[in-house]
């Protein structure tokens, strides 16, 4: 039976009254390969010759490799620089969040140490808190600035009360004493010890403690008239002057401050134990000598 399926060529002519097989006297012009079957050009034989198989690529492209979506990843297709990268990224992002919550604590412990750690223009001892120019910084000429509730001597106990409570005038003493002379040996406690040895503490003023008790420590003490021509010969001198108030402005009871100077506004500056708020302010000279009831001028005994 001839294959019908694909077309050929025929080469030679078959003659008149011969039947020729077209298989064995036909040559195709055809490749050999199609759809998967070898067809040979030679001619017929009465035995069915059968050939192997071999698949054409044109047809039948070869099976492509099974998918390994399910499979693990080979430890070849790892990439290093990429996984060093990732490690670095991570370790980047953890020292900025590092730092960054470190700077917020920071400035939340600020925050709250600047509230705790607020001054009271009441006096109320602060503990752990050095108000106080550190007798390091004191020098002849310069008024320390020294504060009641400095912890270093407001709990010690002085008259009736205590250093942070009653203790202005052995301060302001002690003030004047170091601009004078210079000498840190002698400061607030030692001052407050000699009033209390003495019986000054037990005074209804410091009267005794500002005159007798600043003898002793070799200062002289001259009562100055309430007026701003003594007040400013005094201070132009460079004699210090510690003044007893009794007003609102400094508190609303009797206390001592120390005059330390006059700035280029003609303004007085002060130096008041009780409260650092007016120890920062300057003063005119009304305000100080209508809250005055007295005032001493202070300089180095002969």
């Amino acid at each position: 039976m001839p294959y019908r399926g694909l077309p050929y060529f025929v080469s030679e002519q078959a003659g008149a009254g011969n039947r020729v097989d077209p298989y064995a006297s036909e040559r195709h012009a055809l490749p050999d390969c199609a759809q998967g079957v070898r067809y040979s050009s030679a001619p017929r034989s009465d035995e069915r010759r059968v050939t192997p198989y071999r698949a054409c690529q044109t047809v039948c492209p070869p099976r492509a490799r099974a998918s390994r979506i399910d499979a693990q990843p080979a430890l070849s297709d790892v990439e290093p620089l990429r996984i060093l990268a990732a490690v670095m990224l991570m370790a980047v992002v953890a020292v900025v969040a590092a730092f960054v919550g470190i700077g917020v604590a920071n400035g939340f412990t600020g925050i709250v140490d600047g509230a705790v750690l607020s001054i009271d223009s009441s006096n109320t001892a602060s503990e752990n808190v050095a108000l106080s120019t550190a007798p390091s910084e004191w020098e002849q000429g310069t008024v320390p600035q020294l504060y009641q509730a400095d912890y270093q001597w407001a709990d010690r106990p002085y008259g009736s009360g205590t250093m942070g409570s009653s203790g202005a005038a052995p301060l302001s003493l002690a003030m004047v004493h170091a601009c004078l002379t210079g000498d840190t040996a002698t400061g607030p406690v030692e001052v407050a010890s000699l009033a209390q040895r003495k019986g000054y503490a037990d005074q209804p003023n410091a009267t005794a403690l500002l005159t007798d008790g600043a003898a002793e420590i070799g200062l002289t003490a001259r009562l100055v008239e309430a007026s701003e021509l003594a007040l400013r010969r005094q201070l132009n001198a460079g004699f210090p002057v510690i003044c007893a108030v009794s007003s609102d402005a400094f508190g609303g009871r009797a206390t001592y401050i120390v005059l330390c100077g006059i700035d280029e506004h003609s303004r007085l500056v002060v130096c008041d134990p009780g409260s650092v708020d007016r120890s920062e302010k300057r003063w005119s000279f009304d305000d100080v000598l209508s809250a005055s009831t007295s005032m001493w001028a202070y300089g180095v005994a002969g």
